[in-house]
């Protein structure tokens, strides 16, 4: 099977990333790496033994497919013209900045029939693809993220920076439309929120609370999910799965344990987390998840395959995690219709004073 000829566009932290890992996956060649940062781009490619670019046009006739991973403020105005071209593209999550972006790519993809795959990587996440096997029928869903501060993607705030990773991974668990989207949030740094905490109702009666922050002192990435099939806990960092099954005394109804004899409530209280509520702990293998988002990028090219995130996919994320921002940009901070304490900021608006004229 032929190679797929790549590019890569955008030398940032992604996209270094993306760029040495491709180079090391079959199915690809990567044919260069293209970056308007001259000293930048070329350091790296130095190092990687690889071609640089100013711009894409450059080796567009030469390329099969291309991952950008620039920042998002330039997703559409790259991607859509690779799209135009028949190319198939791997875009960095968020997919756009609107909505209506993303409509644009995910017509294009269609029309010229190229993948549009989009870097939801934490799909690939192990520990994530081990506890999905484990929920049936998501209840209530609480998910935390949060890191100190980066200064990568800073170009957006903390909900389409981290937050919308959950907001993806919840949407591909629960299945059911959104219906109330309540959210508050914090501008540390700005001038975009830095920290925020969202509560989601899906029409299923499902909720999620989800937690995310970039000014942490307490690094997390985590997730607890009640279902239908019990509990289980995952920590995206040390892939660690937590689960609970609960026995047949819970199964059965007995909710009123007051009724229990005292035999029993004494097995209950013996035995609560070893039979009652059974937990296992066990330790997901390692796997690198941009490594397979890549692979999983090159099968669908060669074998035309649907990507794990597609366009629609990272469009649904996007509307979401839009709606929780404008929310947060709508919270008041004090009564009153006339506050000046709106949004994420603590601080009122300041307003250049006016200097007095000088007597003639």
């Amino acid at each position: 099977m032929r190679q797929v000829r790549l590019a890569v566009i955008g030398t940032g932290h992604l996209g270094k990333i993306h760029a040495k890992l491709a180079k090391g996956i079959s199915a690809f060649k990567v044919v260069g790496v293209v970056d308007p940062n001259r000293q930048a781009r070329e350091a790296f490619c130095q190092e990687h033994r690889l071609k640089g670019y100013d711009d894409v046009s450059e080796i567009a006739s030469r390329i099969d497919a291309a991952v950008v991973a620039t920042p998002t403020l330039f997703h559409k105005d790259v991607t859509a013209p690779l799209l135009e071209m028949g190319k198939h593209v791997l875009v960095e999550k968020p997919i756009t900045l609107t909505t209506d972006e993303a409509d644009l790519l995910i017509d294009l993809a269609e029309k010229n029939r190229s993948v549009l795959q989009v870097g939801h990587v934490e799909r690939f996440n192990p520990a994530f693809r081990a506890a999905a096997q484990k929920i049936d029928t998501p209840r209530f869903i609480k998910g935390e993220r949060s890191t100190g501060y980066t200064f990568r993607s800073i170009d957006v705030g903390v909900t389409l920076d981290l937050m919308i990773h959950d907001i993806d991974l919840v949407l591909s668990l629960v299945r059911s439309p959104v219906v109330d989207v309540q959210a508050t949030g914090l501008t540390v740094f700005g001038p975009h929120e830095d920290i925020v905490e969202t509560r989601l109702t899906f029409a299923n009666g499902c909720v999620a609370n989800l937690t995310a922050s970039r000014a942490s002192f307490a690094p997390a990435r985590s997730m607890q999910i009640f279902s239908d099939a019990g509990f289980v806990g995952v920590d995206f960092t040390t892939r660690t799965i937590k689960s609970i099954v609960s026995d047949d005394i819970v199964k059965q109804g007995v909710a009123e344990v007051h009724q229990l004899s005292a035999e029993g409530k004494n097995y209950v209280r013996e035995n609560l987390f070893s039979a009652v509520l059974p937990l296992q702990e066990f330790e997901v293998a390692p796997g690198n998840a941009i490594e397979a988002e890549l692979k999983e990028f090159a099968d669908c090219i060669q074998r035309g395959l649907v990507p794990t995130v597609t366009g629609q996919a990272a469009r649904e994320a996007l509307s979401v995690a839009l709606q929780v921002r404008d929310a947060v940009h709508q919270h008041r901070w004090a009564a009153g219709a006339n506050t000046t304490l709106v949004g994420p900021s603590l601080l009122p608006e300041v307003k250049p004073v006016a200097k007095p004229r000088r007597a003639a």
